[in-house]
């Protein structure tokens, strides 16, 4: 299936054309919004840069940024031969939903768990460095039984450095050591042990709640600054977001057909 998956993010717009069974990848940045004439104007570069002779057969949106969502969608509808889909939780996701108000669960988070249940099957915890670290638990039976939510590290940084009159603003980077030896090496020991520590013990503390282990499958932008630091990773996909999309939307389209 000839597919277009987008991830509408609060840091960047993922754009997965799905062709001939591979997967191209373009970022944009989520700000400033464009003009969906603009975003067509850049969908159709892309596609022409790739080499990409075959129209779609649909699009499919993840979209966590509201006000973005209406532009993008229009501008994807001359690109497929079906009307763009916009992911919501009550589609066909191969997830049963634990949870108080799953239509506030980020559809980000619900591809990923599709994702990562299709991909590597349950029980899996999906955990996601990009803008916020978001940790998402789906038990047995493709159970999404919760999660946790925390700055990511940008944001952490960026806090430190509006929110006190003396810390620099440092470069996120793999620290040289857990014990910091000048200002900047404190602030970035502490943010990326930190978020490491605060992941296992979050992981720790749920599989002894569920009384059950889960494969860790890691995805985001930020992953490569916490991945050493974590003692036990069994898959690490970086597309997880988008190659869920194209599960839920393979079935609906099989439901539809």
């Amino acid at each position: 299936m000839n597919l277009i998956a987008i991830d509408i993010g609060n840091s960047s717009i993922d754009i997965g054309f799905f062709i001939e069974g591979e997967l191209f990848v373009q970022k944009i940045d989520t700000n400033p919004l464009l003009q969906s004439t603009e975003y067509s104007a850049l969908f159709e570069r892309y596609i022409r840069e790739k080499n990409i002779d075959k129209m779609p057969e649909g699009v499919i949106i993840s979209s966590v940024v509201p006000g973005h969502t209406n532009a993008v969608k229009k501008a994807c509808s001359a690109l497929s031969k079906k009307e763009p889909v916009v992911l919501t939780h009550k589609m066909k996701t191969g997830i049963e939903f634990q949870i108080n108000e799953p239509e506030k669960l980020g559809t980000d988070r619900i591809a990923a768990a599709a994702g990562a249940c299709e991909s590597f099957g349950a029980p899996v915890a999906v955990i996601d460095f990009g803008t916020a670290t978001t940790l998402n638990f789906i038990g047995s039976g493709n159970k999404y039984k919760g999660g946790a939510i925390m700055p990511g590290v940008d944001i952490m940084r960026d806090s430190l450095f509006s929110n006190t009159a003396q810390l620099p603003d440092v470069t996120v980077s793999k620290p040289v050591s857990p014990l910091g030896k000048d200002t900047a090496e404190c602030i970035r020991s502490g943010i990326v042990y930190g978020t490491a520590g605060a992941v296992e013990k979050i992981m720790a503390e749920t599989e002894k709640l569920e009384g059950e282990s889960f494969k860790i499958v890691v995805t985001g932008g930020n992953a490569e600054f916490i991945l050493p630091f974590l003692r036990k990773v069994d898959h690490i996909e970086p597309a997880l977001v988008l190659k869920g999309l194209r599960f839920i939307y393979s079935q609906s389209d099989r439901r539809n057909a």
